[in-house]
C-alpha cells in the first residue's frame, strides 16, 4: 500500500509539474488552486482506475504469498509425520514375525506380544497429509491390522485349522502393505500407491521367514503355506489369478 500511494502521488505531482513547465495547465476559474487541482479534476477517473489495478495486484500478490506459506506449512507437517513412519513400520514388521512364529508352531496362543497400537496410530496420523494413493495404502493396512486381531480371537464356528490358514494369509498381506510404505516413510518416494498383488507376490512376502536351506521341516512349512492359500483362494489352475483385496480384508472382518 505504501508503494501504491507513493506511485499515485508521484503520478499526480509529475503531471502537475509537467503541466506547469509546459504551460499546459490553464490557471483561472477552472483551477483556482493551480495545476494539481486541474489534473486531479481532469484525470480523477484514470487515477482511480490505476489505484484499483494496483490494489488488485497487491491483493493477488498477498493471496499467492499466503498460498505459498500454506503449502510450505502442509509440506513440513507431511514430512514431520512421514519421518516417524519407518520406526513404526519396523515395529509392525517385528510383530508380524512374532505372529508368524506362533503360526509356524501351530498354536495361536503362543502369540503373546501385544499389538503395537502406538505404531499403528503413528501410521494413521500420516494419512490426512498423504496423497490419495498413499492414503489408500495406509487405510488398507489399518483396516486389515484391525481385522487380523479380530480373526485371532476364538470363534465357535471356525476351527483351529481354518483360523491358522487365515492367519498366515493375513500375515502375508500385512507384510505386503507394510513394505509398500517404507520408501514413502523414508522420503525416498513421493507416494506409495496401492497395487493389488497376485498370489505369488503375497506368498513371496513370507520368504524372509523361510531358511534358505531346505529340510523336511521346512518343506512341511511350505506345504502348509500352499495349503492355506489354496484354502483361501482355491487351487491354482496354472495361471496366477489376481488376489482380491476384498477377500483379504472383508472376510470375517467383523
Amino acid at each position: 500500500m505504501i508503494a501504491a500511494t507513493g506511485l499515485a502521488l508521484g503520478l499526480v505531482v509529475g503531471l502537475a509539474a509537467g503541466g506547469a513547465f509546459l504551460k499546459g495547465c490553464p490557471v483561472g476559474s477552472d483551477a483556482p488552486f493551480g495545476c494539481i487541482e486541474y489534473f486531479l479534476s481532469r484525470y480523477q477517473t484514470l487515477i482511480a482506475g490505476l489505484l484499483a489495478l494496483i490494489g488488485a495486484w497487491l491483493l493477488w500478490v498477498q493471496i499467492q504469498d499466503q498460498r505459498r506459506h500454506a503449502l510450505d506449512a502442509r509440506k513440513q507437517s507431511e514430512i514431520a509425520t512421514r519421518i516417524r513412519m519407518p520406526h513404526a513400520l519396523s515395529r509392525l514388521s517385528v510383530y508380524w514375525k512374532h505372529c508368524y512364529d506362533a503360526w509356524e508352531a501351530g498354536d495361536i496362543s503362543r502369540k503373546t506380544m501385544e499389538p503395537p497400537h502406538e505404531a499403528i496410530e503413528t501410521i494413521m496420523a500420516a494419512a490426512p497429509a498423504a496423497d490419495p494413493e498413499t492414503f489408500e495404502t495406509i487405510k488398507k493396512l489399518t483396516v486389515l491390522s484391525q481385522a487380523f486381531e479380530a480373526r485371532l480371537r476364538p470363534y465357535h464356528d471356525l476351527g483351529e485349522h481354518q483360523r491358522l490358514a487365515q492367519m498366515i494369509v493375513d500375515i502375508s498381506w500385512l507384510n505386503y502393505l507394510t513394505n509398500s510404505l517404507y520408501g514413502y516413510g523414508r522420503l525416498e518416494e513421493d507416494a506409495a500407491p496401492y497395487q493389488r498383488p497376485d498370489r505369488d507376490t503375497l506368498q513371496h512376502q513370507l520368504d524372509r521367514y523361510i531358511p534358505y536351506r531346505r529340510n523336511a521341516e521346512i518343506e512341511q512349512t511350505l506345504a502348509r503355506i500352499d495349503a492355506a492359500f489354496d484354502q483361501k483362494f482355491g487351487r491354482r489352475p496354472g495361471v496366477e489369478a489376481i488376489v482380491s483385496d476384498e477377500d483379504a480384508i472383508d472376510d470375517d472382518a467383523h
